[in-house]
Parts: C-alpha cells; sequence; structure tokens
C-alpha cells in the first residue's frame, strides 16, 4: 500500500481517541451493568425487563436502518457531521444517565417509561454517533489514507488503555461512590454522569480542533433528501456492500448467540478447581487480565497488520478465530484457566485487523461513489450496523430458548441452592450441549461466511486507496465550482 504525507497533527487524533474512549465509559455502564441495576436496585423482574428491552430494542432497529439517511439528508451550515455530533453527543448522555437513575420507589409504569426511553435515546443516538464517527476519520484525513491508518491505529491503542482501567476500576470506583454516598444506587448514576460530562467537553475540543476542515453545504443548494427509494440504490448501486452486509450478518449470528449464553459459562457450567465460583473468584481477574494484555497489542500488532495488508490481516484473524473455537471446545470443560488464556492469544491476534478500523466500512461507501457518482457514504456508514443490531434481537431470542431446552433452569436453581452435582452424567451432558453451542454455533457462521467474503469481495488495498483519492479529488473539484 503507497505511503502517503501525513497531514492530520497527533493532537487532532488523540483528542480524536480520547472522546471515542470517554463515550464509551458514559455508555458501558449501563451496557454492561443495567439489567443487573435493574433487578437489584430497582425492583424490576426479569420479564418485565425483556417486555423493556423488546419494545427499545425493536425501535433502535428502525432508527438504525433510518439514520443514514437521515445524515445524508441534512443541511447544516457547519457542515454533514458535526453537527451531527453536537446535537446526539446531549441524547447519549441523557439516555446512558436516565437508564441508571435511582428510582427504586417509582411506580413499575414509571420506571418502564424512564428506562425504555432512555434506551432508546442512548441506543439509537449510538446509530448516529457511530456514523458519524467513520465519517470524521474521512473529514480529518479527507483521502489520505496513511491518515486514516494512524487514526484507526491510534484509537485503538487509547480504547485498549482505557479498557483496563474499565475493567479493573468501574466496580470498585462505582462501590466507594455509593458508599461515600451512603447508597450504592448513586454509585452507577454518578459514574455514569462522570463519563458523560468528560465526553462532552472533549467533543467541544474535538470540534475546535478540527474547525475549518468539514466544508458546510450551500445554502442556496437544493436540499438533498434521501428516500427509501435512494437507500435501495445505495444497496442495490454498491455489490460490495451487499457482500458486506451478508456476510457480517451470517458471522454476528452466531457471536451473538455465544456473547448471550457466554456469562453462564463463569456463573453456572465451569466453577474454579476447589469447586467455588468461578465468576466470583476468576471472571474478573480473567477480564482484567485480557484488558491489560490486549493494550500491550494494540502498541505493536495493528503496525504487523498495516504491513500484511487490510485482506490478509482479516484472512488470518479469521483463521485464529476458528483455531480459538475449536480449542475452547477441547480445553474448556478442563479448566477456566485454558478460556483466559485461549482469548488473551486469540484477541491478540484480532489486533491485526483493529488497526484499520473503520476503513473497511470506510473503502465499501468510498467504492460506491466512485461507482456510482452518488455519495451515500454515510448511509453505507449506518447500514454496518445493521446486521449487529439484526443479529443481538435474533440471539437473544435463539440463547435463551436453547439454555431453556438443555435444563438452565433446574441447574441453575440446584447451583443457587448449593445443591448442584457437578459429577452427575446429567450435569455433564448440560456442559457438553452447552459447549457444542457455545464453540460451534460461531464456528460454522464464521466458516460460512469467510467463503462468502472471499469469494464475492473485490476491494484490494490499492483499489482502496484508489477510490479515496478519487473521491477527494472530485470533491474538492465540486467545491471549486461552487
Amino acid at each position: 500500500m503507497t505511503e502517503q504525507k501525513r497531514t492530520v497533527s497527533n493532537g487532532q487524533i488523540w483528542i480524536y481517541a480520547l472522546m471515542s474512549s470517554f463515550q464509551t465509559i458514559a455508555i458501558m455502564t449501563p451496557y454492561m451493568y443495567g439489567t443487573m441495576f435493574m433487578t437489584t436496585y430497582l425492583g424490576i423482574t426479569m420479564v418485565q425487563m425483556a417486555t423493556v428491552f423488546t419494545v427499545a430494542k425493536v425501535a433502535d432497529f428502525f432508527i438504525c436502518l433510518t439514520s443514514g439517511a437521515v445524515i445524508e439528508s441534512a443541511n447544516f451550515k457547519k457542515g454533514k457531521y458535526v453537527p451531527i455530533l453536537e446535537i446526539f453527543r446531549w441524547t447519549v448522555t441523557i439516555g446512558a444517565i436516565g437508564q441508571m437513575l435511582p428510582m427504586g420507589g417509582m411506580p413499575f409504569a414509571a420506571k418502564f417509561a424512564i428506562i425504555a426511553v432512555s434506551y432508546i435515546l442512548m441506543h439509537g443516538s449510538m446509530n448516529y454517533l457511530s456514523t458519524v464517527g467513520y465519517g470524521l476519520v474521512s473529514v480529518m484525513a479527507g483521502g489520505n489514507y496513511t491518515d486514516r491508518i494512524a487514526i484507526a491505529q491510534r484509537n485503538t491503542q487509547i480504547s485498549a488503555g482505557m479498557g483496563i482501567l474499565r475493567a479493573f476500576g468501574t466496580v470498585p470506583v462505582i462501590t466507594l461512590i455509593g458508599k461515600l454516598a451512603n447508597n450504592p444506587e448513586l454509585g452507577y448514576t454518578i459514574w455514569t454522569a462522570f463519563g458523560a460530562v468528560v465526553y462532552i467537553i472533549l467533543t467541544m475540543l474535538f470540534v475546535k480542533s478540527i474547525e475549518g476542515k468539514e466544508q458546510p453545504r450551500d445554502p442556496n443548494a437544493p436540499r438533498r433528501i434521501v428516500t427509501l427509494g435512494d437507500m435501495v440504490k445505495a444497496i442495490g448501486g454498491n455489490d460490495q456492500l451487499i457482500v458486506y452486509l451478508i456476510w457480517q450478518i451470517v458471522v454476528q449470528l452466531g457471536t451473538s448467540v455465544m456473547s448471550v449464553i457466554g456469562i453462564y459459562y463463569w456463573t453456572l457450567v465451569m466453577a474454579m478447581p476447589d469447586g467455588s465460583s468461578a465468576y466470583l473468584n476468576w471472571y474478573s481477574i480473567g477480564s482484567g487480565i485480557s484488558t491489560t494484555a490486549g493494550f500491550i497489542f494494540s502498541l505493536f500488532v495493528p503496525k504487523i497488520g498495516v504491513k500484511l495488508g487490510k485482506l490478509k490481516s482479516l484472512y488470518v484473524t479469521q483463521f485464529a478465530g476458528w483455531a480459538a473455537y475449536i480449542l475452547y471446545r477441547l480445553l474448556g470443560l478442563k479448566s477456566v484457566y485454558f478460556m483466559t488464556i485461549i482469548g488473551v492469544i486469540n484477541s491478540g491476534i484480532l489486533y491485526l485487523r483493529s488497526g484499520f478500523g473503520a476503513n473497511y466500512v470506510l473503502d465499501i461507501g468510498e467504492y460506491g461513489y466512485y461507482k456510482t457518482g452518488k455519495d451515500y457514504r454515510a448511509v453505507v456508514s449506518a447500514f454496518s450496523f445493521v446486521p449487529m443490531k439484526l443479529t443481538s434481537v435474533l440471539g437473544g431470542v435463539i440463547g435463551p430458548l436453547f439454555l431453556a431446552k438443555i435444563g438452565f433452569d433446574k441447574f441453575n436453581a440446584e447451583n443457587g441452592a448449593g445443591t448442584l452435582d457437578r459429577t452427575s452424567a446429567e450435569f455433564k451432558k448440560f456442559q457438553n450441549a452447552y459447549m457444542n453451542v457455545y464453540c460451534f454455533a460461531p464456528l460454522v457462521c464464521s466458516i460460512i461466511g469467510y467463503i462468502i467474503f472471499a469469494k464475492f469481495y473485490k476491494i484490494t488495498d490499492d483499489k482502496a486507496v484508489f477510490y479515496a483519492k478519487e473521491n477527494a479529488a472530485k470533491a474538492a473539484a465540486a467545491a471549486k465550482a461552487e
């Protein structure tokens, strides 16, 4: 891949990366601890919680489908992406804090409404902000591919570093705040609000740092409205987007099922060698070790990935993932330590791909723009999140149904009561059934997805650079003509 002269300053890249990391801090508390918070402190039952999330996830899915069209249709004085960031930074933080409010004494109807609206605000806003995050990379770097890679690498490194703080520090800090406030609920509220405030400040600094980079649209030009027909054209006219969506839907269906049932490996399926809880005595330690290792890997592995190129790095990580799933199945029921070790090694290899960040999706948008002459890049970026939203709904149904079928409720109740016989043939059958789906669902889906991608994806690294440069030149020429 041809090296180009850097034009984006390190300061701009750092602010962008820190902004992304604190956005994650703001939304990860409700994302990771929201269900526990609701059942422990708000008195919401599992059935009630499932009802709330069903309503909210359906709304979130439709927002995801339309967010790219809304961004493309907007005609702000400041440009396409910066105004969206300035609007939705507020709604995403309000939604995050809203899910962590101490409202245990409220009637259920009020809690239902606040949680559902807050969930939609946070996740719906992320549909816009994630798309804008991709777009801002192209705003900062233009058609300079060296800059795009530098932004992605630094973002990956800082995200990994902040991940260490989240892994080791979130629960202790929340607990400390709750004790100081004499209210454990407030620990979650205040920590979420802290992340939100820092994120808002960083967005202001970021917008200031790229002032003048994003050109405003001509206020006298006819307003562009992206219709349903345009969205269909954005997909139909971009064969590589179709390949990407099919590939990701297939792959993410397997990983979604795996992630839905994954926590139960630690809470029920496996115990520590002395029979104690793996969740209480190893899960957080293992997560911290994995996160710390990830930070170390992020410092050098992405650079190796750049030398290999986007496609070779992608294929290597696919093969490593297959090996990890097979090793999980062979060793996962022998010791929880094997699961941690395999996960650490696999995560290190995954950093080959993470150095390219959003560029996989940006390449598809640039390809479509070059091929058709129609700029649907924001629509393409937004559609790239559809597989995650769709498979989240499907995985959320398939995972619990599978657990119910293999007797999860019975064994979970026995485990809670301290009467579970881990040596019984019945429980061993349950363990093996669980591990078969935990490992082979993502493995089979990944292999099928790989075959589809390898056969039909045609954007090479050199072509990606060419499309980006040509489109940047086209946009510059159009701006001069105006």
